[in-house]
Order: structure tokens, then C-alpha cells, then sequence
């Protein structure tokens, strides 16, 4: 009797699951109401085609723009700042902690959230009774499934495919020209900053996928995640070309930048100092999941072999 009870919750649980998952794969068709599993693993249920959409995350709001959503956005978060239309749409405050007050009162169906650092604050709007999604791409091949997965959600597949698509193509382009350039002709690559505490992208970021997918070798790539490095790593490194992002947070005047740079103590025999191979670029190209990070990837491609 006991073995038959576990297996008849045995054979529920993977049903469940199994249920889940079809759920998704036929939402092409977008059917309403959609059940699908988030960036998470929770499973929600959105009833009707969203009309009211709120963006928690600058990166969400460009996925949302991109996929012609724009006129059903009606909150976003202080940094959003692209497309330019996104600019003049309300503003619900900071990424976090979220004005739970302000989110309330703009009376959305639909919160496309970012997980991270937000992941503690979703369980809040859900008891609110919001239909969250969370997504979290940590690669290009999961960005383009979370555009692809957005795009279902509000009931435009057919535009997330062809984004997807779009996307693919110049993101394949340039993987094939990668192809043909041998290791030796690969650069060496720093990621640098403008403060004098120097955090670099390693193994596991968006940045360090992009520099390798753009035939470049990134110094750090053998450390994990965003670390912090020493001047000495560096120069030991000697990078052939130097990139500074920057963004919102740390503006400068390009030409300042360089010469700061340049300049730096024991760094005048890096091959890119030598040579003046620094880059000063749009951080948000390389840090933000959604679709401009291709036009990253053709920068830096750009940068490395052209």
C-alpha cells in the first residue's frame, strides 16, 4: 500500500511538471490564460493579454521597447534611459528596495522583474496579488530566450521570433568571421574603470562571453565573476587594448579618461598604453541582458580587428 501511494505522488509530481512544461512550449499561440515557468522556476499563470506593464529593470524596459511594447509600459525605474522613448515614461523610483507604494497606484497586470537582487522583494508583489515575471539571463543564449519568452507573455510570439532571429543572424555573422582569426591574432583584453579600485569581468559574465564571442582574450577570464584585480595584474597581463564603460554612475570626459589611464604608475610599458589602444564605451552595450547587447558584440569586434 505504502509503495503504491508513493508512486501514485511520484507519477503527480512529474505530471505537474510535465504539465508545466508543455504549458510553455505550446504558448507560441499564446492562448490565455498562459502558464509558464519564470527565470526562477515559479510557475505563474498570467489570465488575459497584459495591458499595463511595469519594468523593474533597465535591461526589461529595452527587451519591452525592442519587441514594440512601448505604448503598454506604464512604469519603469530612474535609470532607464533607452530607447529615448522609454525616457518619458512614468518612473516608479529605484531598482531596489521597489516603491511598492508607487507600483500599486499605477495598477499593472503584468511586472516584468529582474531577479538578483530583487529576488527577496517578488515574494511581496505576488501577495499583492501582481502576476510577476522574473527573468535572469546570465548568457546571450539566455537573453534570447528571455525575449523570446517575454514576447509569448504579452501575446506577440511572432515578434519575439523575429527578433530572435534578427539577433541570431548578426550574432552568427560574427561568430563565423571569429572563426577565422587564429589565437595568436586574438588581443588581449583589459576591462578597466575609471575609479582607482579596478573590478574586472571574468568567467560566468555577459562581458567576458562577448570578449571571447569577439575573437578577443580576456586577461581575467580566468577568475571568476566580477573581481577585484591588483595594477600589477595588469601590467603582468599586458593587455594589447584597454576598454573603459562607462555609464550614468561614473561620466567623464573621454580625453581625461585616456590620460588617467595612461598614466597610472607602472603601467607605461603595457602594449596598450604604448600604443593608445584604449576604448572609452556605452557600459550598458555589455552589462544590460537584452538585445542591445549584440550591438556590443559588433563593437568590440569592431574594436579588436578592424
Amino acid at each position: 500500500m505504502k509503495i503504491f501511494k508513493k508512486s501514485i505522488l511520484v507519477f503527480t509530481f512529474l505530471f505537474l511538471i510535465l504539465s508545466s512544461l508543455l504549458s510553455f512550449s505550446f504558448a507560441g499561440a499564446s492562448n490565455y490564460p498562459l502558464t509558464i515557468i519564470d527565470d526562477t522556476g515559479s510557475i505563474i499563470t498570467i489570465p488575459q493579454e497584459p495591458q499595463r506593464i511595469i519594468s523593474t529593470a533597465p535591461s526589461n524596459s529595452e527587451i519591452l521597447f525592442a519587441l514594440g511594447l512601448g505604448d503598454k509600459v506604464v512604469g519603469v525605474t530612474d535609470y532607464t534611459n533607452y530607447p529615448e522613448e522609454a525616457t518619458k515614461v512614468e518612473k516608479i523610483g529605484k531598482m531596489s528596495p521597489l516603491n511598492l507604494e508607487k507600483i500599486t497606484s499605477l495598477k499593472p497586470d503584468l511586472i516584468l522583474a529582474y531577479a538578483g537582487f530583487q529576488l527577496k522583494e517578488i515574494p511581496r508583489l505576488r501577495e499583492l496579488g501582481f502576476n510577476v515575471l522574473v527573468i535572469e539571463p546570465l548568457t546571450i543564449k539566455e537573453t534570447l530566450k528571455s525575449l523570446k519568452m517575454v514576447a509569448i507573455v504579452c501575446g506577440i510570439p511572432e515578434k519575439g521570433n523575429t527578433l530572435v532571429e534578427d539577433l541570431s543572424q548578426r550574432l552568427n555573422k560574427i561568430k563565423s568571421e571569429v572563426y577565422n582569426i587564429s589565437i595568436p591574432k586574438r588581443p588581449r583584453v583589459f576591462i578597466g574603470g575609471t575609479y582607482e579600485t579596478i573590478y574586472t569581468p571574468g568567467e560566468g559574465t555577459l562581458f567576458n562571453e562577448l570578449i571571447t564571442l569577439s575573437g578577443g582574450k580576456n586577461i581575467a577570464a580566468s577568475l571568476p565573476g566580477w573581481i577585484k584585480i591588483s595594477p600589477e595584474f595588469v601590467a603582468e597581463a599586458e593587455p594589447d587594448i584597454i576598454i573603459i564603460p562607462i555609464g550614468a554612475m561614473n561620466l567623464g570626459e573621454e580625453s581625461k579618461i585616456k590620460e588617467n589611464i595612461s598614466q597610472r604608475p607602472g603601467w607605461s610599458n603595457i602594449p596598450a598604453i604604448k600604443a593608445q589602444s584604449i576604448f572609452i564605451v556605452n557600459e550598458d552595450l555589455f552589462y544590460r541582458a537584452g538585445p542591445r547587447l549584440i550591438d556590443g558584440l559588433e563593437l568590440l569586434y569592431e574594436i579588436f580587428h578592424k
